[in-house]
């Protein structure tokens, strides 16, 4: 049986092979490459030893269905207190859970 050619490793060896003009242009810029990744990676050192806490990292994302007539009231008090849903909501839960003497 015949030896098969990689028709993949024939178009590399020709294009990057040694002594190429093209070897020697890609090899040139990775070396620049290397460097200014070492470089980028000497600068984030610092940056990556103070990691920052997500604002969320001791909050949880829920979610439940409210009525139409209900959200539209609460839209117009969002509005009229310039507040957002996420303080409306947690001041209702907040209320809630004093009601029911668990707060």
């Amino acid at each position: 049986m015949a030896k098969k050619v990689d028709q993949f490793e024939k178009f590399r060896n020709a294009t990057l092979g040694s002594g190429s003009a093209l070897s020697g242009a890609l090899s040139g810029a990775l070396g620049a490459t290397q460097e200014a990744k070492e470089t980028r990676q000497a600068k984030a050192a610092p940056a990556a030893v103070a990691a920052r806490k997500s604002k969320n990292a001791d909050r949880r994302l829920v979610s439940f269905h409210i009525d139409n007539a209900t959200f539209i009231k609460l839209g117009q008090l969002k509005f009229d207190t310039g507040s957002k849903y996420d303080e409306l909501y947690n001041e209702a839960i907040i209320d809630l859970l004093k009601k029911y003497h668990r707060l």
